[in-house]
């Protein structure tokens, strides 16, 4: 699973936090709600909440959550964080119930359709999952539209739509070119398709970045390389491969490659 598919969307700052030290909600003259404070406390509080979730302590978590929805049942944002406080407890059935919920109040919600999708993904419902991904990316006021796109090539990839999963990876990675596992999966796409050059420039900006490389990024530079005809570097990473991950899967894999070569000559 990509990696961006089970993290949190939201976060909270410590100012977040800090607000429940004052009032949560305030009466009109009329003694009716006031709609934007309201709003602001069930704000406040899911921000306390996945302060606590993401601490660690699920009951706080829960109880501001709680709260949240005892103030307004109708909003998005609180049925999100309560799916979010399931995912954490692997409940997937009612992480469901809420982001349905969330998206019954708000069916734009960009945070819960992409949390939504994470949750399809994991299940093997990838056409579910990638119709709430494009809603979410196609949301130009959401801030993670990055990792909507990325889920979106990690679908796409899923259902053998390569073509589609690079154009995605490619406009996650302008929204967020400090993704570096981002060129790492370009690179490995192209090399898949046979353009192996065009994989090289995005592995050579990945190995740029990143120190020490893994064994899966190792095994991509090798056989990028080898295509290329870079025998130095391909030497380099095979002597990695060999020295940092002698127990790794990509080092049988490039063993039985290697034997496989020698095979042919």
């Amino acid at each position: 699973m990509s990696p961006t598919l089970r993290q949190f969307a939201l976060t909270v700052s410590l100012a977040a936090l800090l607000g429940l030290l004052g009032g949560c909600m305030t009466a009109t003259e009329g003694g009716q709600r006031n709609e934007v404070k309201v709003d602001e406390a069930v704000a406040t509080r899911v921000a306390a909440g996945m302060k606590y979730l993401q601490m660690g302590n699920p009951s706080e978590a829960r109880r501001h959550f709680s709260r949240a929805l005892s103030l307004n049942d109708d909003s998005a944002q609180a049925h999100n964080a309560m799916a979010l406080l399931y995912n954490y407890e692997r409940d997937s059935k009612q992480e469901e119930h809420h982001y349905r919920k969330a998206l019954s109040a708000d069916r734009d919600y960009a945070p819960a359709l992409n949390n939504y999708g994470t949750l399809l993904f994991s299940q093997g419902r990838y056409d579910e999952a990638l119709e709430k991904f494009k809603r979410a990316a196609n949301d130009p006021k959401y801030e993670g539209r990055a990792s909507a796109f990325n889920n979106m090539g990690a679908t796409y990839k899923a259902l053998g739509e390569l073509d589609r999963a690079r154009e995605a990876y490619i406009r996650s990675l302008r929204l967020s070119p400090g993704n570096s596992q981002l060129l790492l999966e370009l690179a490995r796409l192209y090399y898949q398709d046979g353009r192996a050059s065009l994989g090289w420039d995005y592995y050579r900006d990945y190995e740029r970045r990143v120190r020490p490389q893994s064994a899966e990024a190792l095994w991509v530079g090798i056989r990028l390389a080898a295509d290329l005809g870079k025998r130095d570097q391909q030497a380099s990473y095979e002597l990695a491969l060999q020295n940092l991950y002698p127990e790794s899967r990509e080092y049988r894999l490039w063993r039985a490659w290697r034997a496989g070569q020698e095979g042919d000559e």
